[in-house]
This record gives structure tokens, C-alpha cells and sequence, in this order.
């Protein structure tokens, strides 16, 4: 039986299309028919129904002062807003970095001062800050914000916007954190030397781990909690609740990244084979007469983070949420990694956060477009704008990447019509010291160009609209536009077959012609290296079009901005 009409029948595990939340302004209760959303059986409650951001128009939010918004626009374009330093809620396009672990809190934490100030000179205005379970819950029940708190003042005072990065899992090159062996959570059900806590890894000659100390042993990277445990399920729901609503009037925070690549277990040939998820195994096939081991993941993860989601947004219903599986592989369609994790790139749809966050590292990822594309597009135009989830990824490599790869991804994302996007990460870009390096200088050109077209960009549609054509025939060159009615276009003019090492740099003049239906006064501006390098004023004929000359190397990226006065 296909995986959508077992989807379709199973009402215990999953989510009607009615709770896709579009346009709404108002919280919508969570249906709990007696079983409250931190008990599991609210897992297999037909009733349930989860809770998306809440999307006002933009007037609304306005009315309501609110600290940050998704709003709809009246070209149905989903958007975000935020508070400026003023205090006035303002367009935001998200032009983020990933800051945290492995930069900043290596061999003792950084002077956040400084990292945060390199983040206003690079032109970021988001931190798409990393943080462990632990860090907000030292001991099981005991809270303390007192370290995220002071992330959230220096943020603030550099007039910087926060998305957590919430790891609930740990890595064994964590040095920064107390050991899995000493974190309440991973040991919080321990019986005759197994560890029911954590996910059990099955190996290859078919033995099962089911302890830290032999996960460590047969190397593998990392220690997963077991989602399908009653408690730890509780606590996680607990733990979600207690820190959105310690944030959730915040003017810094506007989001979260609920895990990092966490799910089911990428290690070993199968996880998660404890107890407690056969458990639920056996309780999925009773509700679903089906007996597929991979269905039961996919549908799994999806009602876990539902429930995630919800419960986020229980407390902060207009900060975003979102997820990314493992490494952006599932997303590529390898089958293999998405049998072990329950994700494909159907994920963020079916579990029902707000917002794609899936990662781009190396050329390979831009196999990431072709499986996304197919699931959120409709009718050939792009879903990313205007319905959930929207695209927002936390994580396109910066240093894993080639400048030329990062470039291209970040200008996929633009020309897709997304409200912002990352890179990771902050070392990648500058030092403890705030010290900024090559890839920062190349970071904060391209983001000088973003912020110059932000008036475009920000309610922005994919395509050229009905008036406005920007179009270069040189080489591989390829223009990517976004369109405001028919008053404004920009063009993105960029390589993308050329962005391979294997392809030899070049640069010359090309030819970009701009050709409008309406006749008229036009300004073209055009932006190359992170500088306005040229501005035209120009009386435009009908049908009739205006070539500009652009000096540009095919491993670069020039945006032009053609707006009827």
C-alpha cells in the first residue's frame, strides 16, 4: 500500500490538510479529547490537530505591536517582521549565521561582544544560536536561563535577532558539555546495565547497542534521547514549553531549530530498536493494519515534531520553528538514510513546522532543489512563498563549500522567494576575536546586495511579472528574478554550471537587456562585489529593450534593479 493512503487512513498518527494554518490571526486550541499533548498516547489521539505559526496581515501585526511576525502580504506572500531598535516593527529579511558550539565555545566560551559585533559588519542581523538541552536544564526539572539570557542581551545590544538551535542529542566532540554518561536526560531510565533512555543502534552483524559506553566503543558519533520513551517524551514537551515561554514576548528571539539532524538515528544499519519504540511499533501497526518498519518511521517522526511544533507554539504563536534531517541527504533522495531516519523531503510538510531548514554542503546538495522542488511546487509556481513551510535554512556551508557553491545556493534561495536564509558557520567566517576573514569580506558583499534589493526582495514573487523582462544570453549565464507586481524586477545574474573547481575562471562583458510592456520612465541599478557599480535613468519604449554591459567573472553574481518611477 503507498505510503499517502496509509497516511490517509491513519488518523491516530497523522495530520488532516485542514490543519495546514493559512492567513489565520488568531491561536487555534490544540484538540486534546483528555489525553494531554505531553502524555505519548496523545501520539495515536485522532483528534489532535497541530499548531502552526500564526499568520496575521501585516496591518494586524502592527495593531497588535508585536514583537516579530510571519505575515501575509496581499500578493499572498508570507514575509517576516521584526522590531527594529526603535521599537518599530519593520520588514526583516533574515540574513543569518549559525554561531555556538564548535566556534565560540570550544576551549571556554568567546566574548560574545565581539563575535556579535563582526556579526553588524558583515550585514547579518540573525544568530542562529546553538544551545544543548543541558545548557536549559542542567538536572531533571531544575531550570536555568541564566546562560541563554546572556546570549539574548549581547544579541540585543547589537540589535541582533536569535533562532535556537536546540540540540536534544549530544556528540561524543562535545568537550563543551558535561558528558552523555553525566546528562540526566540519557540516563534518566537505566536498568540491568541498558540504557532504555537513549535510541538502541542495531549493527550490521545484528547485535544491538544498548548503552553509551558501547555506542562510544563501536564508534559511533553521537548519543540520541529516546523519543518514543514516555518520560523522555514528557520531559522534551516540558522542556520545549519552558523555553518558549521564557522567550516568547522577546524582541531578540523569533525562532527555533527543534533538534539538529535529530530523528531517528542515521548510525549503525537500523535504529531505533529499543523497547519502548517497538512499542509504539506494534501499536502503529494495530492502527494502521500496515507492517512496514520505514512507513511506521516516517509517520513517527512526523508526529513527534507536530507535537514539537505545537507545543511551541502553545506559548509563542508567531515565532517560527523548524527542522532539518540529516546532512540534507534525505532530501537528496538517498534512499538508505531515509529508511534509517523516518525523513524525506516531505519532513517538513507532514510534521507540520513552519519553515524548511534543510542544509546545503558541497556541489551534491543541489540535488536537495530537484526533490524539494517537486513536493512544494503547485502548478509549476513555487509553494515556498506563499504556503507552509516556508524556506529558511539554517545551515548552507560556507567553509565546506567553495565561495562560488555558497553563492549559488544562497541565490537559489532568494530566487525561490524565501523570507532569509544562514550559512554555517560563524567560524567559518571570523574568529573569536570578531575578526572577520576572506569568506566573511565575501559574506558581507553579498549581503550588501541583499540589503540594497531588500525592497524588492522582501515581498518579492518568483518570475519577471507581466512587465519587466531581465535576460542574459552569454555564456552559461543565468538570470533569477523576483518581481513586485509590475513596477519592479530584480535580476540575479549568476553561473550555476560554472561553479565547479573544474570549471576555469573567466571574466568579460555581458550583455543583460531589459525590455518593458509599459512604456516609461525606468531606473536600472546595478550591483556587483557588494557596490552599486552602475545606475541608469532611462525613458523606455514598448517592447523595446536597453542592453547593459556587466564586467563580471562567471564565479561571481551582479543583481539588477529595474524599478518604473
Amino acid at each position: 500500500m503507498k505510503k499517502n493512503r496509509v497516511m490517509m487512513r491513519c488518523g491516530a498518527l497523522l495530520l488532516s490538510a485542514a490543519m495546514l494554518l493559512q492567513g489565520c490571526t488568531e491561536a487555534t486550541q490544540v484538540a486534546q479529547a483528555g489525553v494531554p499533548i505531553d502524555d505519548i498516547e496523545s501520539l495515536f489521539d485522532a483528534s489532535f490537530q497541530a499548531k502552526t505559526v500564526t499568520i496575521p496581515s501585516k496591518k494586524e501585526a502592527q495593531q497588535k505591536n508585536l514583537p516579530f511576525a510571519t505575515v501575509r502580504q496581499p500578493n499572498r506572500k508570507l514575509a517576516l517582521m521584526a522590531k527594529d531598535g526603535k521599537g518599530l516593527l519593520q520588514p526583516f529579511y533574515l540574513k543569518g549565521i549559525e554561531c555556538g558550539f564548535w566556534d565560540t565555545r570550544r576551549g571556554g566560551s568567546a566574548d560574545y561582544d565581539k563575535v556579535f559585533g563582526a556579526y553588524n559588519q558583515m550585514g547579518a542581523n540573525t544568530v542562529m544560536f546553538m544551545i544543548h538541552w543541558g545548557d536549559i536544564e542542567p538536572r531533571d526539572g531544575e531550570f536555568d536561563f541564566s546562560y541563554t539570557d546572556s546570549i539574548v542581551e549581547t544579541a540585543k545590544s547589537h540589535n541582533l535577532k536569535i533562532v535556537w538551535i536546540l540540540f536534544m542529542h549530544e556528540q561524543f566532540d562535545m568537550p563543551f558539555l558535561p558528558e552523555p554518561e553525566e546528562q540526566w536526560m540519557y540516563n534518566l531510565d537505566t536498568r540491568d546495565g541498558d540504557n532504555y533512555a537513549i535510541q538502541w543502534v542495531k549493527y550490521r552483524d545484528g547485535d544491538i547497542s544498548k548503552d553509551i559506553a558501547t555506542q562510544r566503543e563501536k564508534k559511533d558519533s553521537e548519543i540520541m534521547p529516546c523519543y518514543s520513551h514516555p518520560e523522555i517524551y514528557r520531559r522534551i514537551i516540558r522542556m520545549l514549553g519552558q523555553l518558549s515561554a521564557r522567550y516568547a514576548d522577546s524582541e531578540t528571539v523569533i525562532g527555533v531549530q527543534i533538534g539538529n539532524e535529530e530523528h531517528f538515528s542515521y548510525q549503525g544499519e537500523d535504529a531505533d530498536y529499543n523497547p519502548y519504540t517497538l512499542a509504539l511499533f506494534d501499536k502503529w501497526k494495530e492502527q494502521t493494519a500496515d507492517s512496514s518498519w520505514t512507513r511506521f518511521k516516517m509517520d513517527m517522526v512526523n508526529a513527534w515534531f507536530a507535537h514539537f511544533t505545537t507545543v511551541w507554539h502553545q506559548q509563542a504563536p508567531y515565532q517560527i520553528t523548524m527542522i532539518n534531517p540529516i546532512g540534507g541527504t534525505p532530501e537528496k533522495g538517498e534512499k538508505g538514510i531515509i529508511d534509517k531516519t523516518g525523513t524525506d523531503a516531505t519532513t517538513f510538510r507532514d510534521s507540520r513546522v513552519d519553515a524548511i531548514a534543510t542544509m546545503f554542503y558541497g556541489t551534491s546538495a543541489g540535488k536537495v532543489w530537484k526533490n524539494l522542488d517537486q513536493v512544494y511546487k503547485d502548478n509549476n509556481t513555487y509553494s515556498y512563498p506563499t504556503r507552509l513551510p516556508m524556506l529558511i535554512s539554517t545551515e548552507i556551508g560556507i567553509r565546506a563549500n567553495t565561495l562560488p557553491v555558497t553563492q549559488e545556493y544562497m541565490t537559489n534561495f532568494i530566487e525561490r522567494g524565501s523570507p532569509g536564509f544562514a550559512v554555517f558557520s560563524y567560524g567559518s567566517v571570523g574568529n573569536r576575536e570578531g575578526e572577520i576573514n576572506q569568506a566573511g569580506e565575501f559574506y558581507k558583499n553579498f549581503m550588501a546586495m541583499v540589503t540594497a534589493s531588500e525592497d524588492i526582495i522582501w515581498p518579492g514573487l518568483p518570475g519577471t511579472g507581466e512587465n519587466i523582462s531581465i535576460t542574459a544570453t552569454y555564456g552559461e549565464g543565468k538570470v533569477s528574478c523576483l518581481h513586485v507586481g509590475n513596477d519592479a524586477t530584480l535580476g540575479i545574474l549568476h553561473f550555476p554550471d560554472d561553479i565547479s573547481d573544474r570549471v576555469e575562471e573567466r571574466r568579460t562583458d555581458i550583455p543583460v537587456q531589459v525590455i518593458v510592456q509599459d512604456t516609461g520612465e525606468y531606473a536600472i541599478d546595478v550591483y556587483k562585489g557588494g557596490n552599486l557599480s552602475a545606475s541608469y535613468k532611462e525613458k523606455m519604449v514598448s517592447g523595446k529593450g536597453k542592453v547593459v554591459f556587466i564586467d563580471l567573472s562567471n564565479k561571481e553574481a551582479a543583481f539588477i534593479k529595474v524599478k518604473k518611477q
